[in-house]
């Protein structure tokens, strides 16, 4: 493993949630007016200063500060090794300007808020349309006092690439040329923590250092000169310093309390995603009931979800249901846990189910129901499910395909158990009549063996079976 990995993964997703989300949530500031936007850029730069600090113990220091001119616009020439200095550019500078190419400003998103921190865009069709796009937009930043950085070598620079493979552009001095202002190189040594197109970061101090301005002069050659010489040179002397900042490879326990870390916070973003889309879920299902046109009595009341860090329990308080054919249907209390992750069984259980009808003489009770299920891939499965009233048991377990198209395919063991009293208790309630009670009881008794009736229900396309009977058909499907 790569040193320094895991405090560098979870920094990496950190910031690239972060950012994500940024550009999203803040889209409303783009409309807003530009101190404001400001603020707002500001703030995610030191949220970002905030997770490179506690996450990958990086830090950085400013110095020669006393080369900046107090007021003014100016021009940074600056060492580019990185993104890390692009994070801190409105950190280190009030409303800077910053030279890029003109293709960053298609970036999805990300190039609207480009586009409202008003930089300066580099054409480069061609090397004359390069420079007059630059000297436009200096003289335009330079009219509203706001510093302007550039990167003259023009892209990213490995910390070990010299400036002769990657030499130094003269667009820098054709800026100054259009607006006379002076040149303050800034070196840095941020490659040494934060390289480019590299996944782990190392822990430290990043230096930024302004160096004495070099004012106009006539002699092109001799300004693009000197600003290389003075920074090469000292972010030589940097990245040197730099190197000696970073402490020693961490230790294996370190390693796997980060890795542990780590999981835990993976394991947390899991936790709570999954309650907060399953609270969701239940919620607008209890609603889609409750606006079902059937329904005249139904309070929607969202699920109750706790049990973090071990299983989620959910927990909904007691529902009655009343229905335009006078049914009303009552469950004391309804309890399901399970471990959030997909494919895990789900256990349920509930309090006494009522159910009545206006027929009926007295409610028909179930004292409880205990199931375990689980749902993956379309199937429910049902481990076991265990249905109880008075004395008797019915129990179910089997699958539920609903991937079969057009109905789903249904095969169901059913056990009853000591059916006798809850067959008398039907009849008792005018729930079936007493004749009606005695066949199902002669077929019940055919079926029974050690004291259990044990059958299946099935389904043939659209027929659904109890054993060998056909016992009800699903409704037809309206073809769109």
């Amino acid at each position: 493993m790569q040193p320094y990995f895991i405090r560098s993964t979870i920094f990496n997703l950190c910031f690239y949630i972060l950012t994500a989300v940024s550009c999203v949530v803040l889209l409303p500031t783009l409309f807003l007016p530009r101190n404001v936007f400001l603020g707002v850029v500001t703030g995610f730069c030191r949220s970002t200063a905030f997770l490179e600090k506690y996450i990958l113990g990086l830090t950085y220091e400013i110095r020669g500060q006393e080369h900046l001119p107090s007021s003014g616009a100016y021009i940074i020439a600056a060492k580019h090794q990185s993104a890390y200095e692009t994070l801190k550019l409105h950190l280190l500078f009030n409303d800077p300007a910053v030279v890029l190419k003109k293709e960053l400003l298609k970036i999805p998103l990300w190039g609207k808020y480009l586009a409202k921190s008003d930089v300066i865009a580099i054409d480069r069709s061609s090397p004359k349309a390069a420079i007059k796009s630059i000297q436009d937009g200096a003289k335009h930043v330079a009219s509203q006092n706001r510093p302007i950085v550039i990167f003259p070598q023009g892209t990213r620079v490995a910390p070990d690439i010299s400036a002769q493979k990657k030499p130094y552009k003269i667009g820098i001095v054709r800026m100054q040329e259009a607006t006379a202002l002076p040149i303050i190189p800034m070196a840095l040594n941020t490659g040494v923590f934060y390289p480019r197109h590299k996944w782990c970061k190392k822990p430290g101090r990043v230096i930024f250092e302004f160096m004495p301005p070099i004012m106009p002069s006539d002699n092109a050659s001799d300004i693009l000169k000197q600003i290389e010489m003075k920074v090469e040179k000292k972010a030589r002397h940097l990245m040197e310093e730099g190197r000696n900042t970073i402490p020693p490879r961490p230790k294996l326990k370190t390693l796997l309390g980060a890795f542990i870390l780590l999981l835990c916070i993976i394991y947390s973003v899991i936790w709570f995603g999954t309650a907060h889309s399953t609270k969701k879920a239940i919620t607008a299902f209890l609603n889609d009931i409750a606006q079902n046109p059937s329904i005249t009595n139904f309070q929607v009341t969202p699920p109750i979800i706790t049990g973090f860090p071990g299983k989620m329990h959910l927990s909904l308080p007691a529902q009655t249901l009343k229905t335009t054919a006078h049914e009303d249907i009552t469950i004391g209390f309804i309890h399901a846990q399970s471990w959030p992750m997909m494919g895990m069984p789900l256990d349920i259980q509930t309090g006494i189910i009522s159910i009545a009808q206006a027929r009926w003489t007295e409610p028909l009770i179930f004292d409880s129901l205990d199931a375990q299920i689980i749902f993956k891939n379309n199937i429910l499965t049902i481990k076991h499910a265990t249905l109880i009233a008075t004395k008797t048991q019915g129990r179910v377990s089997g699958q539920i395909d609903f991937n079969a198209a057009p109905y789903p395919v249904i095969n169901l063991d059913l056990g009853l158990e000591n059916f006798a009293p809850f067959i008398i208790e039907l009849t008792q309630r005018k729930i079936i009549k007493a004749k009606a009670a005695m066949f199902a009881s002669v077929a019940l008794t055919a079926l029974e063996k050690d004291g259990v009736v044990r059958t299946t229900l099935t389904s043939d396309k659209h027929k659904i079976y109890l054993g060998p009977i056909k016992i009800a058909e699903m409704p037809p499907i309206k073809k769109q």
